[in-house]
């Protein structure tokens, strides 16, 4: 006869009882103002039980109570509302790229109550990165009010990171491989810090609020300082076997005198030259001078612009045939930046050339991006309200 131990009941117990305070502070802060009886609705919870749990958040002010509201339309029945305390914690948000790293802290609304950030031309060295981080951190800290709430910090990286383990993969911008960040981070702070790729963050946010929310298969690409890329089936993130599903960057397009080499150890990849750091070694310009050169009708840079519209319309064309996506999404300072035409020319001319079974694809661009620091922030929200993986047999 198998016997379970008393310390094992009551930790099985502790731990129901805290997936169960996550589903219902989920639903207060995904959907709030909500009724308790909404709550035991929703959660298939006894309304005795979410009662509980609503007492033990409203003793320790993590939620508020609201104005009353409708429990049934045209019924004159009203139910307390419960929504989150937006004081209740914070989360930092990070964006770390090639030359700045830039912080700000948000409440549980979303709003952002403080920011920070450091310039540089150059890392040179994991301690330098590692100063200047600590530097934007420690002055984001110093201004929040209670610093016992801060819950987590959120990083947005341009690069390959392995957002599991919390190791920064490659980050051509930046120049380091393999780097523990999260650890690092958390030996110093004592809490939780969350890593992701910037466009792999992008792309779930718009594909759970934004452009792409009605699409189940879709490619994000996104033309900045680098070039990458994100790729989603089903409604969930390809990272890849080695987590570079995505990385459009160096996908070949362009060939001859045009194939520069690229910091990957190939050439002619499209990172190259539809990039803000491709263009400045490859050609040596900035995005500034390349819009200004087309304006005034520089036979230079109108080459250059036909053989990089003519490169990221081929590339495009081939990814959308081979992946069948129902959506691609194009964002980045490159496109926009260099000409208002641009994104027309190469959507018309990717149009023109794909197969009539996968034209159906709706191409679209993304000007206003969310604040990174703010998707960042999102990580460490999005693992205070998640369910531990390995608790969901009991």
């Amino acid at each position: 006869m198998h016997i379970v131990s008393d310390s094992v009941k009551k930790s099985s117990h502790m731990l129901l009882k805290s997936i169960n305070q996550q589903k219902v502070l989920f639903l207060i802060y995904s959907e709030g103002p909500i009724s308790r009886v909404e709550l035991s609705e929703k959660t298939g919870l006894s309304r005795q039980t979410v009662t509980n749990i609503v007492n033990r958040l409203l003793e320790e002010k993590i939620i508020v109570v609201g104005e009353l509201i409708d429990l049934e339309a045209g019924s004159g029945r009203k139910r307390v509302g419960l929504h989150i305390n937006s004081g209740s914690f914070y989360a930092i948000g990070l964006e770390l790229a090639g030359k700045y790293i830039r912080g700000q802290v948000y409440n549980l609304h979303q709003e952002a109550v403080a920011s920070a950030e450091r310039t540089i031309n150059k890392y040179g060295s994991v301690d330098v990165l590692l100063k200047l981080l600590h530097e934007v951190i420690d002055e984001l800290i110093s201004q929040v009010p209670n610093t016992s709430k801060i819950k987590g910090i959120g990083i947005s990286i341009q690069g390959l990171v392995d957002s599991q383990h919390g190791i920064v993969l490659r980050t051509p911008g930046i120049g380091f491989h393999r780097l523990r960040l999260s650890q690092l981070l958390e030996d110093k702070y004592h809490i939780p810090v969350h890593i992701e790729n910037d466009v792999n963050l992008l792309s779930v946010y718009e594909n759970m609020n934004g452009s792409l929310k009605e699409s189940n298969n879709n490619i994000t690409i996104k033309f900045d300082y680098g070039t990458g890329g994100a790729i989603v089936h089903d409604k969930q993130i390809v990272a890849g076997s080695n987590f570079v599903a995505g990385e459009f960057g160096h996908y070949k397009g362009f060939y001859g005198e045009d194939a520069y080499p690229c910091h990957c150890g190939r050439s002619g990849c499209l990172t190259t030259l539809a990039s803000s750091s491709g263009l400045g070694v490859s050609i040596k310009c900035t995005l500034e001078e390349f819009a200004e050169g087309l304006k005034t009708g520089d036979a230079k840079f109108l080459s250059l612009y036909e053989k990089i519209v003519d490169g990221i319309s081929i590339a495009l064309a081939n990814i959308i045939t081979f992946i069948n996506p129902d959506s691609l999404l194009m964002t980045g300072r490159v496109i926009h930046s260099i000409s208002p035409e641009m994104f027309s020319e190469i959507k018309a001319r990717v149009m023109h050339q794909l197969p009539v079974t996968v034209n159906n694809v709706q191409m679209m661009y993304l000007y206003n991006k969310p604040d990174e620091t703010k998707l960042a922030a999102g990580l460490v929200i999005k693992r205070a309200f998640e369910i531990p993986l390995d608790t969901l047999s009991l």
